[in-house]
């Protein structure tokens, strides 16, 4: 290892954290947008999130998903809670 590589290595990785913070700037502008559009933004960023997560993986959360709202009725939570419809 030399110090030519540490100093590649180091420059190559903030450029990468400095896109990162771009990034993040610029979904934070997304989201103010939507917000002052009146949309729902944590539903907004949860269905962003499951746009880019693989097939599997969102099956299977909404798999459980499925499961969780069974077990909801089952248990009768909403009217126990007084939020049944």
């Amino acid at each position: 290892m030399t110090n030519a590589s540490i100093k590649q290595y180091a420059d190559e990785l903030s450029d990468i954290l400095m896109k990162i913070e771009d990034m993040k700037v610029e979904a934070a502008a997304i989201v103010d947008a939507a917000k002052e559009a009146g949309i729902d933004t944590k539903a907004l960023r949860k269905v962003a999130r499951e746009m880019v997560m693989g097939s599997d993986k969102l099956f299977q959360k909404f798999e459980d998903e499925k499961q969780l709202s069974l077990f909801r009725e089952h248990v009768g939570i909403y009217a126990r809670k007084g939020l049944a419809a």
